[in-house]
């Protein structure tokens, strides 16, 4: 079992950012999580991964870090590329979830020197007629999104969990990836007595709708030419906002040179929620091929 991590901040140009690290052997598993969460949804994984040597960052807008300027995925991968150098790393074993699993590949694609290989667990990586059929995305604002509506003042992590832990999407997790996400979710407000999301709901809802101005993924894939383990949920209904349902394209695999999906119809996008097992046995699989 791994042993609590260190953490510090390392200061980019216009972001700091929050990072933790295990101590281990062996190379480097970077681990960045989904929208709206932070970099300790990651611990029961990482406590599966024994003697591995892992970094867990919390992104631009979530979690520990610094949110400066407006919502952009390109820049949230540009934050990710500078860590990477100003952490000098190499070989990296590339694992992201979700919004997580997209900017992993695009840093993977734009810097493949840096990897050895990807686990990408249902990455927003959407079918290409999504990006360009998605004029709603374009028109409505964060304010109008309805995620930009959570509860957003809190007594404490107690209260968090057991509003979440009967309710849907959070009631298909497991419960320790539970709390986790509860304890670590929430921050102080100067000179008030609640707590709030450290992910501010309007930065969330501007996240998910940025994802439609990022179609050039497209056009950076083909430069992933090392393994990449895909990690796919059943896809979503296009209609509904739903977000348990997978947004990733259900043909991406054959765009991946050197790809091996692994598709999971019982499960749904929130795979590291529900079977943190399966995915630390598929990230050691990732290191020791």
């Amino acid at each position: 079992m791994q042993s609590q991590p260190k953490h510090y901040e390392v200061e980019l140009q216009g972001i700091t950012l929050r990072v933790h690290e295990w101590a281990g052997s062996g190379d480097p598993i970077l681990l960045l999580h989904a929208t709206g969460f932070h970099s300790r949804c990651w611990d029961q994984i990482v406590q599966r991964l024994p003697d591995r040597h892992v970094y867990a960052v919390d992104l631009r807008f979530h979690g520990a870090s610094t949110g400066q300027g407006e919502v952009d995925w390109v820049m949230m991968a540009h934050d990710i590329e500078q860590l990477i150098d100003r952490l000098d790393l190499h070989n990296i074993l590339g694992v992201g979830h979700s919004l997580g699993g997209h900017l992993v590949a695009r840093v993977a694609a734009e810097r493949v020197e840096r990897f050895r290989s990807l686990v990408l667990i249902d990455p927003v990586i959407l079918p290409r007629d999504r990006y360009e059929t998605a004029p709603e995305l374009a028109e409505m604002t964060p304010e109008m999104h309805p995620v930009s509506r959570r509860k957003n003042q809190w007594q404490n992590s107690d209260e968090m969990y057991e509003r979440f832990r009967q309710k849907p999407p959070f009631s298909t997790w497991q419960e320790d990836v539970l709390r986790d996400y509860c304890r670590y979710a929430l921050v102080e407000v100067p000179g008030e007595s609640y707590l709030q999301l450290a992910c501010d709901p309007l930065h969330e809802a501007a996240i998910y709708l940025n994802k439609a101005c990022n179609n050039k993924i497209y056009k950076l894939l083909p430069n992933l030419k090392l393994p990449v383990t895909l990690m796919r949920a059943p896809a979503v209904e296009r209609a509904a906002i739903n977000l348990s349902g997978s947004p990733t394209f259900p043909g991406l695999i054959d765009l991946l040179p050197q790809g091996k999906e692994i598709y999971l119809p019982n499960l749904s996008h929130f795979i590291p929620m529900e079977d943190p097992d399966l995915v630390a046995r598929t990230i050691i699989e990732a290191t020791s091929s």
